[in-house]
């Protein structure tokens, strides 16, 4: 399909649900949107079709991160990042997921960092035994996007281990991102209320 005929259909007025049945209407996983690659960068509406019908050529979480690494260079915003979860299939593998974001993490590009802990907040972020591995791959960055990540992550991570807490007030993470991870917790239904007021009471007293 043409990119005459998306606009056309559009008319720059729509809904992911919309992106989604138009999708399902109009592609199969034999389909190709290989050309409309260029179209990618910055659009919510070509990022979901190209990666949405992309994927579901694989079968594999391991094809499917595979064919999203090699396109990372098209993650353009929070949401490029955020979305590829919804394309991977339970069970996810811990290996690949951390092996992954070790590359990711020490790239230069804000979004790609950010994938590297997206990657994570899903089951993976609810299983202790993950977490030891995850922390190490955390480190200070001064770019909103990133910063919020990792918030993100220690929150999740917070929810099924009581020890983060003492990550969050012991770590040599910055002011910002402690305060962001806090400000998610505090927010947070999943999070028990004693464990809240402690990081209230710790941010009160030592992030002025």
């Amino acid at each position: 399909m043409r990119k005459k005929e998306i606009d056309n259909y559009f008319n720059f007025d729509y809904k992911t649900k919309d992106i989604d049945l138009f999708i399902k209407k109009n592609f199969d996983k034999n389909s190709d949107v290989s050309n409309l690659r260029e179209y990618v960068y910055g659009s919510l509406l070509y990022y979901r079709i190209y990666f949405k019908v992309s994927l579901m050529k694989f079968k594999t979480n391991k094809e499917k991160l595979d064919f999203v690494e090699n396109n990372l260079n098209l993650f353009s915003d929070w949401w490029s990042t955020d979305l590829i979860g919804q394309f991977l299939k339970k069970p996810l593998d811990f290996s690949d997921h951390f092996n992954r974001a070790k590359k990711y993490v020490k790239s230069t590009n804000e979004f790609t960092k950010r994938f590297a802990y997206v990657l994570f907040i899903n089951e993976l972020a609810k299983d202790k035994n993950n977490h030891k591995d995850i922390l190490s791959l955390i480190e200070n960055d001064d770019r909103y996007y990133v910063k919020m990540a990792i918030a993100w992550l220690l929150c999740e991570m917070l929810a099924y281990n009581d020890d983060i807490k003492e990550y969050i007030k012991e770590s040599s993470l910055n002011i910002d991102i402690k305060r962001m991870t806090i400000n998610k917790v505090r927010d947070s239904f999943k999070i028990k209320d004693d464990v809240k007021q402690d990081l209230l009471n710790y941010r009160k007293e030592n992030l002025k």
